[in-house]
């Protein structure tokens, strides 16, 4: 086109370099640019997302500020990948120093962007740290929303603060933000996974009387099972088991079958029954996996006994020691004691509990 005569406006600039950059050829677009005589907020989204996209901060940030420098304000969905990038980095500082630059230079602060600053605070442990900005958010009318508190709710709850976590639900209601199936569900787990299991169940009838039911949602009931479980109340978990069957019938039938072929040593159709759970995206409790950890030990299937550990570990749902020490039993049992020690040590650092007992048998 040049070589025509034909001017190439930044329109055409954009589409090549977008090109360019969804090839992989960043390098080569910013090359591009740097012919360019004008450009748009339009040059600067696609470089900066590019840049983020190959995890090539220095670049990225370099862009945000020539982008400053010739009077734009990125779009929300380039700010914000920008600061998830910086978070996931762990330069949450720095992420914060873009969103006030944003500001500071006419841009609206968004919700969107803020959340994904606080999920930042959270993830690195920083969860006090969270609150103070959610009140500068505030200072700022920057409202919170459902989201925003579910993001702090999740961090007070994985670092133990469960009254913190307490306060902010709370706060939802003083505030008049609603509280959705995450709010309860995280709430739920966070009490019964700490041994507060009867906080979580006042947080269950909350959701049931409020929502009308689980709406096909079984993990905060799967939470008040695992707390049971790990308070050893194991009649109060059967009777919640059976409770359940107004809300999930199909899964509650299922286990139920699962846990009977425990008692009576038919481990090889129970397994089958777990199989077919996990194909139709049924999610099974602790209780199921703990009886057939137990079961499987006994008989010395100790591959199938590894295997379910880790899927019940995966869930969230971290064994009780006589669980656990069925496990470190069936390997000693076969004379495998180093692999026990590898897995007792594997396991308590994944957070499993183990006792004195555990130490014995091995």
């Amino acid at each position: 086109m040049k070589t025509h005569g034909v001017e190439v406006n930044v329109v055409v600039y954009n589409t090549l370099i977008h090109a360019l950059c969804k090839n992989r050829k960043v390098g080569r677009a910013r090359s591009l640019m740097n012919e360019m005589e004008e450009y748009s907020d339009v040059t600067f989204k696609i470089l900066i997302a590019a840049y983020c996209n190959d995890n090539n901060l220095v670049q990225a940030l370099v862009m945000m500020g020539k982008c400053f420098s010739y009077g734009f304000v990125p779009d929300v969905v380039t700010l914000t990948k920008l600061i998830e990038v910086l978070c996931n980095a762990g330069r949450i500082s720095e992420g914060v120093e873009v969103l006030e630059r944003a500001e500071g230079n006419g841009g609206t602060l968004e919700i969107v962007a803020c959340n994904t600053l606080l999920k930042g605070f959270v993830k690195a442990g920083k969860v006090k740290a969270g609150c103070g900005f959610l009140k500068q958010m505030e200072i700022k009318e920057c409202l919170p929303n459902t989201d925003t508190y579910n993001v702090l709710i999740a961090g007070f709850c994985e670092f133990g603060m469960l009254d913190s976590a307490l306060d902010m639900f709370d706060e939802m209601k003083r505030v008049g933000v609603h509280w959705n199936f995450v709010t309860f569900e995280t709430l739920i787990h966070g009490f019964c996974s700490t041994g507060r299991t009867r906080d979580g169940f006042k947080i269950f009838e909350l959701m049931v009387e409020g929502k009308g039911g689980c709406a096909g949602r079984i993990r905060p009931c799967n939470s008040i099972l695992y707390g049971l479980y790990k308070d050893n109340c194991l009649g109060q978990a059967f009777e919640f088991l059976n409770y359940m069957r107004n809300f999930f019938p199909r899964v509650v039938g299922r286990s139920s079958r699962i846990l009977q072929l425990c008692q009576e040593d038919g481990i090889e159709e129970a397994k089958q029954i777990l199989d077919k759970m996990s194909e139709g995206g049924d999610f099974p409790s602790a209780l199921v996996y703990a009886s057939l950890i137990q079961e499987f030990s006994k008989n010395g299937c100790m591959k199938e006994v590894v295997e379910l550990m880790n899927k019940m570990v995966s869930h969230g749902y971290f064994p009780v020691a006589s669980t656990f020490n069925a496990l470190i039993s069936g390997f000693c049992r076969l004379g495998k004691v180093g692999t026990a020690a590898r897995l007792m040590e594997d396991l308590t650092m994944r957070g499993c509990l183990s006792d004195s007992e555990s130490y014995g048998l091995i």
